[in-house]
């Protein structure tokens, strides 16, 4: 049996600011305190003193870890929020306001 090795991945850190529409949220059992969110995004600002990772994110969808402590997130809402990216797949919001 051949042997597999998993490499290791770092992310710089990184911040931007997004805006968009959600068009999908579902609970995520491995992260009983996050909401997962899929957000069309509309507009991506970078953050001074931090690396923008999202430059190419407008008009894409992402799927991003929003905190339970934001409320209950609606389908079709317009969110904006301060993100991070965590991993290749990963992508936390550190703070996110709805309207």
């Amino acid at each position: 049996m051949f042997g597999v090795e998993q490499a290791m991945v770092q992310v710089i850190e990184n911040r931007a600011d997004i805006e968009g529409r959600v068009v999908a949220v579902a609970s995520d059992e491995a992260r009983p305190n996050y909401q997962k969110a899929t957000i069309e995004i509309d507009t991506v600002t970078p953050v001074e003193g931090y690396p923008n990772l999202f430059t190419s994110a407008g008009g894409a969808r992402l799927e991003v870890y929003i905190p339970s402590t934001v409320g209950p997130i609606e389908i079709g809402s317009t969110i904006r929020c301060r993100i991070r990216r965590a991993g290749p797949t990963t992508i936390f919001a550190d703070a996110c306001t709805r309207g």
